[in-house]
């Protein structure tokens, strides 16, 4: 027998095997034929218990009529079945005709049926067992992996140069590219199939050991990914570990030389952040830094409440903080992960932390821009509540999305009080109008929208003449909306105080 490189067994290796050779191939089916099971039908209705992926052979006996060959393979279709054998002198047009419409493999033999199946179990066996020896030779292979892609590396390799990743709720947090050829053609074949096995017994982590093979290799790529999660999951645990030593706290060198206060935040160094982090960055991600003025005091309670949440998520120490990023699975908005991300943040809001969430970003390229804007979003943080956030939430002042900086700038230049105090002096009539709300929201959208009544009545819900009316109300209540030297001023003044009501 042919040996076969990825465990299980295929009806192709049966054929091609010396004991087996002179069978009669009537027609192929176009699905792959995995072979788990061989039955020996000696009496009709034994073929009613059928299990899938099961070589049926027909004794001389059951094989006699044309009818008894076309109910077995109606079952054998029924079953999927991976092929039956027949006596040759009970073929007929009729039952391979029927073979090639229900796409069932068909062979034919003259030898003796007990005999063969005997053959084909014992054909079964050796290459079980060849697979059971390789992927213990495997284990011990794995075993001796020093780093996480080592291990993922020699998984890839064993199953043919496959892809291979670590998931994390769907979102990939690391990968070994596959060899190029031998992916494509993977991602080609229309039986390809996706295997995960979990990392760790616990339900509440829901990582993955990832593959993708072909479908006749799902069950080899089984037994090598669950021999390899033990090693996984122990190198994983040790890169999170290494990210808690780093992040407990430690003296700053400004603090040895007293040339600033400890809690001073100053821009970090992000090549080092990153290259601190242990973490490869691949797929969508969006960066998280979180900034402290108590960092040394702070470590560990930090770093233990937020592995409690995020655990496929460490965080590399910086100054005045820490950085992270966070996967984001392809189906999943990013807003949806910054909800999240608010919910688990509530439990540390009263720790004085400033959180800042990057855009989405996918490549390493990207890192540092990603954690650029992070930072800078942090550093908004802490200032009042955030536009997006609901006045009971409890993370409000905690985490702040890149997304609305530029709103917590105006609302920063231009404090809600002052804005209203400044209206008043400014245009009274427009502050005594009945409708003020309705006519300040109205003029913000305008002027967002560039002076387009129709994509401002487009944004607010409502009729064009309803936001003409309102724009044209403003002027009438002394607002400027045509001169240019005072727009910008309108704008910011206003869109403050709709902020601080809304």
């Amino acid at each position: 027998m042919k040996g076969h490189s990825n465990g299980p067994v295929e009806l192709r290796d049966l054929m091609e095997s010396r004991v087996l050779s002179d069978l009669s191939l009537l027609h192929a089916s176009s699905r792959t034929n995995r072979v788990e099971d061989l039955a020996l039908i000696t009496n009709i209705e034994e073929v009613t218990a059928l299990r899938p992926d099961t070589v049926i052979v027909l004794t001389d006996r059951v094989a006699k009529g044309g009818w008894t060959i076309s109910a077995v393979l109606r079952y054998a279709w029924e079953r999927r079945a991976s092929a039956l054998i027949v006596p040759e002198q009970s073929v007929t047009e009729i039952a391979v005709e029927l073979a090639r419409r229900l796409d069932v493999s068909l062979l034919s033999t003259n030898r003796d049926a007990t005999r063969l199946a005997l053959d084909v179990a014992l054909q079964i066996g050796m290459a079980r067992a060849g697979s059971i020896a390789r992927v213990q030779v495997f284990s011990e292979r794995v075993s001796q992996a020093h780093s996480l892609t080592d291990a993922l590396e020699l998984v890839s390799r064993e199953l043919g140069s496959s892809r291979v990743s670590v998931e994390a709720s769907g979102a990939i947090a690391i990968e070994v590219p596959a060899a190029e050829v031998e992916q494509a053609r993977r991602d080609n074949e229309s039986d390809g199939a996706l295997v995960a096995v979990p990392i760790f017994a616990s339900k509440a982590n829901q990582e993955s050991l990832t593959t993708q093979v072909l479908e006749h290799e799902r069950e080899f790529a089984e037994q090598v990914l669950t021999a390899a999660a033990p090693v996984v999951r122990a190198l994983l645990t040790e890169s999170r570990l290494h990210s808690m030593r780093q992040s407990l706290p430690q003296i700053t060198v400004t603090a040895l030389t007293g040339l600033r206060d400890v809690g001073l935040i100053d821009d970090p160094s992000w090549e080092s952040a990153i290259a601190d982090l242990h973490w490869p960055i691949n797929g969508l991600y969006t960066a998280v830094c979180i900034l402290t003025k108590n960092r040394e005091r702070l470590g560990t309670a930090v770093h233990q409440i937020w592995q409690s949440s995020f655990q496929n998520v460490p965080l590399a120490p910086i100054a005045d903080g820490w950085v992270t990023f966070m996967p984001i699975a392809e189906n999943d908005a990013q807003s949806h992960v910054i909800v999240e991300m608010r919910k688990k943040l509530a439990a540390v809001s009263g720790l004085g932390l400033m959180v800042g969430v990057s855009t989405q970003y996918s490549g390493a390229a990207n890192s540092v821009i990603a954690v650029r804007e992070a930072w800078l979003a942090a550093r908004m943080a802490g200032g009042g509540r955030s536009p997006a956030c609901d006045a009971g939430d409890a993370a409000a002042n905690t985490l702040v999305d890149f997304a609305n900086v530029s709103l917590l700038l105006l609302k920063r230049l231009v404090p809600g009080e002052l804005a209203e105090r400044l209206a008043a002096s400014l245009f009274p009539r427009l502050i005594a109008d009945a409708a003020v709300d309705e006519i300040i929201e109205a003029v913000v959208i305008y002027l967002a929208s560039r002076g387009s009544v129709s994509h401002a009545a487009k944004i607010l819900g409502v009729h064009r003449n309803t936001m003409q009316s309102r724009i044209r109300r403003a002027e009438e209540l002394g607002v400027p909306l045509n001169n240019a030297d005072e727009v910008l001023a309108v704008h910011m003044l206003l869109a403050a105080i709709a902020q601080s009501r809304g």
